[in-house]
């Protein structure tokens, strides 16, 4: 075989180089590693910054909607504590009322404002609390005094003077009742 001319390097591992060479190239694989592990360490902190971030705003979402919910609840409350003594005038007309002027017109319309007031509360939510013979609660009724001799078992209560009413679990005004006492 006839070699033309030509030089033939051996494919395979690179001739040995200088040692200042070999060092050179040592040191820049060192900073490329040192780059490496710091561009990394940049990488995490962005990363963890975006978590905290996405958990924030995720905490922000649900504050804001609890507080829009506060503020709905709030706002029910406040119109329905208005509306509720235009109720209780209402009751105490027709229960003002002499018999004799019960089949009049005047007195329908007004047991029938009544009656629709109610409506709209009970559809907004809102339910009457307080009645004869239920145990006294506190968190319900506001007792006006204790009555003795009724017949009725201790902490019961024997009369409402005025209906309370809640709104969903929440007691928008507590029925004012007596309470039997001691025998």
């Amino acid at each position: 075989m006839q070699n033309n001319g030509q030089n033939f390097r051996r494919k395979g591992p690179r001739a040995p180089q200088e040692p200042d060479e070999q060092n050179e190239l040592a040191n820049r694989i060192v900073e490329l590693q040192l780059q490496l592990e710091a561009e990394q360490k940049k990488s995490e902190e962005y990363l963890d910054a975006l978590r905290r971030m996405q958990a924030d705003f995720i905490n922000y979402k649900r504050r804001s909607v609890q507080e829009q919910q506060e503020a709905r609840a709030a706002a029910e409350s406040s119109v329905i504590e208005r509306l509720l003594p235009v109720l209780d005038d209402l009751g105490r007309a027709l229960d003002a009322t002499p018999a004799e002027y019960a089949d009049q017109s005047w007195v329908e319309g007004i047991f029938l404002v009544r009656r629709r007031l109610f409506s709209a509360l009970e559809q907004m939510g809102v339910r009457q609390v307080g009645s004869v013979g239920e145990a006294f609660d506190p968190h319900v009724h506001d007792a006006l005094m204790t009555q003795s001799g009724t017949g009725s078992p201790m902490g019961t209560v024997v009369q409402v003077t005025r209906s309370g009413y809640a709104l969903g679990e929440r007691i928008i005004r507590p029925a004012q009742v007596i309470v039997a006492g001691a025998a």
